[in-house]
């Protein structure tokens, strides 16, 4: 499992989603030209994504494809992530409080790669009702 930090994830996130190949995008990191992401996604540089690549392809591929945990992540960077990664958002999929989320509810492919990206400072739990909660540990 590669280790990312936060911008390395959302970064990642955008580039997923815009519909290019992993060879095209090994191959626009190889020419180290990335307009041609900065015009499909202008508030990012993807300079964290050139970083990881640098440290190793088979790392980079590793992590886009999900195969990543967050070095540190913020209660507002996990927020950020449920809502990027996986669509779910406070007041209809959970419940924000002041020192984690509560009554996350989504299916349980989301819950184990939720679970393998969160830094080992927040743990993830299952509740009696169901729902998941994640809180600092």
């Amino acid at each position: 499992m590669t280790i990312i930090n936060l911008m390395q994830a959302y970064e990642l996130d955008k580039l997923s989603k815009l519909d290019f190949t992993n060879e095209e995008i090994v191959r626009t990191l190889q020419t180290g030209d990335l307009s041609v992401w900065q015009e499909k996604v202008p508030n990012y540089e993807f300079s964290e994504t050139m970083a990881l690549y640098q440290e190793g392809e088979q790392l980079f591929l590793d992590a886009l494809h999900g195969n990543y945990r967050i070095k540190y992540v913020t209660l507002p960077g996990i927020q950020r992530l449920l809502y990027l990664r996986f669509q779910l958002a406070e007041g209809k999929d959970y419940q924000l409080l002041e020192t984690g989320i509560q009554h996350l509810t989504c299916n349980e492919e989301t819950i184990e790669k939720l679970h393998h990206m969160l830094s080992t400072n927040w743990s993830l739990a299952k509740q009696v009702d169901g729902t998941y909660s994640i809180f600092i540990s």
